[in-house]
Order: C-alpha cells, then structure tokens, then sequence
C-alpha cells in the first residue's frame, strides 16, 4: 500500500482512483463491507482503490483536547488496510483551510482537481465540508458535471441488534467495558499494543508478575479488571489483567498491568499485544496490599473458569 501525506496545496499524481472517504476509526464490520466493495469495484473497472482519511480526526480537530478518541492508532489502521489489499492510503492534515472548504468546493478542488478520482464510494449518511454542508445528493449532482462515477452503500447492520455499525458505539462500549459488545462490531478483539517497561514489582512478592504498559494514543478503556488473550512474538497466552491508576498502592499514572498464565520468562523491552476479552469487576481502593491481594487470588479464579484452565 502507498502512503500519501497530502494538504490542499500538494500535488497528487496517481490516477484512476476508485476513492472511499472516511475516518474509518476501528475499522469495524461495517467498514470492512465498504472496503470489500471498493476492492470489487477498482478489479472489475481496472482502477486503483484508495481511501482518503483526516489526520487528526475532525472532532478531535474542533474538540482541540481529546487526543483518546480513536479507537485505534493510526499505525494499526494503515496496517490493516493493507492487508486488507488498498493500494493507496490518503492521508490528508485536518487543519482550518481543509475544514473551511464547502461541499462544492472539497468535491471540485480535493476529488476532481487534485485526486482525480474516477469513482467514489460512501456510506448513505456521508457528510464533508464546511458545517456538513455536502451530503450524498451534492455528490450525486455533480458527478455527471466532474465526470466520476458514484456508488452510495446502505447502512450494514448487526444481525444480533439490527442497529447499524457505528464507531461511536464501539467508543460507548469501550469506556464502558463491554468488550463482548465491541469484538462482535469489530469482527475481532480490541487491544492495547506496547513496550513492557518495569513496575514497582509489588506483585512478584505473591508470585503474581506483571508485564506492565502504559496506553497509547488511543481511547482508554474502563479501569478494571479483565480476562485478556495475550500475544508475544505470534505466540497466544491466556492472561488476566488490571487497568487503571493502581489506587492501593498509591498509583498515580494509568497502567496496563497483565499477568500471564503459564509464563515465566524475562519480556522487559518487548512488544505485548493485549486484546481484551471480558470485564471482571471495576478498579478499586482497598484498605492496604493484604486485602488486594485476597481480592487478586479471587479474580484469578474468575479469570481461569472463564479460560477453562
């Protein structure tokens, strides 16, 4: 996949595009739909297919102070659209002269002069410019004038609830914990990825080591306890972990901390990938380390029926 960094001012030269427009935040099953159809659609018209996407996204733009919005990094999300087969990620800057372009003039001046798309692909409800004052409708009636083509997809809908995929949603269950809920609208578990670096390493005094990472720029889960699935060097192992301000112990800075069944080996430097599985109960200040550690020896039970250990 080619990475392209562009403003309103840069020269793009690929041509013949077959272009969907989105933040494509998560990448959940409803977006996966949309890219199935891009690809389908760029094979059988021997086009090239692209998404176009906003660094940083719109709302974290205008918000100016939420940098944990997304649900995923960007990394992680130009990875799994290559894999998925997109040949061009368009990464444009979200800044105030892109934000300060209407419908028409985003469709003329960005699509048409600059990427010279031959076919766009959106969702039904899409929205650009200026105050969301392009719509579907204004694509529709200018493509004949800008000459693409244009493919409008309905909304994909959750077999389980009949509500539509939506990131806001996965966001909602998210900080809430209900990651039943967000692997089912991702169509895979959400993880956290990091280096381990050290604690204060209080658990290894009861024979309960953790691998320790602080969030990325991401959005950041309810604090608590969970079961997770844990992966080091393409090797899965079934874990248990806490994530939160460790208030017992006097913590201040959040933390994942993740306790690895059957595992004793030395992974201070390496890259951990965390996927959460289930919420076991909230973060908590109990009276002094004796009591937490009653309450560790009690959510480890909970966590090795949930595996089956």
């Amino acid at each position: 996949m080619k990475l392209h960094k562009l403003n309103i001012n840069k020269t793009f030269r690929a041509k013949n595009l077959c272009l969907c427009i989105g933040n494509f935040d998560g990448i959940h099953i409803g977006h996966q739909h949309v890219i199935k159809k891009i690809l389908k659609s760029s094979q059988e018209h021997k086009m090239k297919s692209a998404i176009m996407t906003f660094t940083p996204h719109p709302k974290i733009f205008f918000k100016k102070n939420n940098k944990n919005f997304n649900i995923t990094t960007n990394n992680f999300k130009k990875k799994f659209l290559s894999d998925l087969g997109i040949e061009h990620y368009i990464e444009y800057s979200f800044n105030k002269s892109l934000s300060n372009l209407d419908g028409i003039d985003f469709i003329k001046k960005i699509l048409v002069k600059q990427l010279h798309v031959k076919k766009i692909i959106v969702g039904k409800d899409f929205r650009f410019g200026k105050d969301r004052s392009g719509d579907t409708k204004l694509l529709k009636k200018l493509s004949s004038i800008c000459d693409y083509k244009l493919q409008i997809i309905e909304h994909v809908k959750n077999k389980n609830n009949n509500l539509k995929f939506s990131s806001s949603s996965i966001r909602k269950n998210i900080t809430n914990g209900a990651f039943e809920k967000v692997a089912d609208a991702l169509g895979r578990n959400w993880h956290m990825k990091g280096k381990i670096i050290k604690g204060n390493q209080k658990a290894r005094l009861i024979n309960f080591p953790t691998a320790n990472m602080t969030p990325g720029t991401h959005i950041i889960p309810r604090k608590g306890v969970y079961c997770v699935k844990v992966i080091i060097n393409d090797n899965e192992y079934k874990g248990i972990a806490n994530f939160g301000e460790r208030p017992t112990v006097n913590g201040t800075n959040l933390l994942l901390e993740t306790h690895i069944f059957e595992y004793n080996e030395d992974i201070y430097g390496k890259q951990l990938t965390v996927e959460f599985l289930t919420f076991i109960r909230p973060e908590k200040k109990y009276k002094d380390f004796k009591t937490l550690t009653s309450q560790i020896r009690k959510d480890v039970i909970k966590a090795e029926k949930y595996h089956k250990i």
